[in-house]
């Protein structure tokens, strides 16, 4: 029994090394299929005094807006989302059309360095997701079109972010697709 309890427990610590904890950016091809990005029932709350990226955790987001200088930037408005049950709990039926609903209030803008950021996807008005740089993120952003290689039929449309964040750093940009 007690080997058995320990085959299971070395399984169960290499499963979870498999599935997460590597802060290394995965390598990927420019437009490669990424997969959908799972949301959780709500996002970090944001403080009312809230002015950077604390604490750890997944935060709500609208990309409005970036700077082309010589260090680009990414201006992100972030809220807090609920989804499903946890919705109709904190802003009632009508505050949750489609199982999805945001409050407005708090929020802060946060400025951050496109090279801070992690990795970046993206998602199609077909529900396709995409793995891009965040510097391809900046540029199609700003209205530029996709770079070569892009998926026939692809243009970057403005649904919102769902940031993960760690050591108050952007590690991943996922675009979530809302109806």
């Amino acid at each position: 029994m007690r080997a058995r309890r320990a085959a299971l427990l070395v399984a169960a610590s290499l499963a979870l090394t498999a599935c997460g904890g590597d802060d290394r950016p995965a390598t990927f091809k420019l437009y490669d299929r990424a997969p959908v990005p799972g949301v959780p029932d709500r996002t970090a709350a944001i403080g009312p005094e809230a002015s950077a990226l604390a604490p750890d955790g997944q935060y709500w987001a609208d990309l409005i807006g970036g700077r082309d200088t010589e260090t680009p930037t990414f201006d992100f408005l972030l809220t807090q989302a609920f989804f499903a049950a946890s919705c109709v709990e904190e802003l009632g039926v009508e505050g949750c059309p489609n199982d999805f609903g945001t409050l407005d209030e708090p929020n802060v803008t946060v400025t951050v360095q496109v090279a801070d950021v992690g990795s970046a996807t993206v998602v199609s008005d077909d529900r396709r997701n995409f793995a891009v740089t965040p510097q391809e993120l900046f540029t199609l952003a700003g209205g530029e079109p996709p770079s070569k290689g892009s998926p026939d039929g692809y243009a970057y449309a403005p649904f919102p972010f769902l940031l993960t964040v760690r050591g108050g750093e952007i590690v991943t940009a996922s675009q979530i697709w809302l109806p």
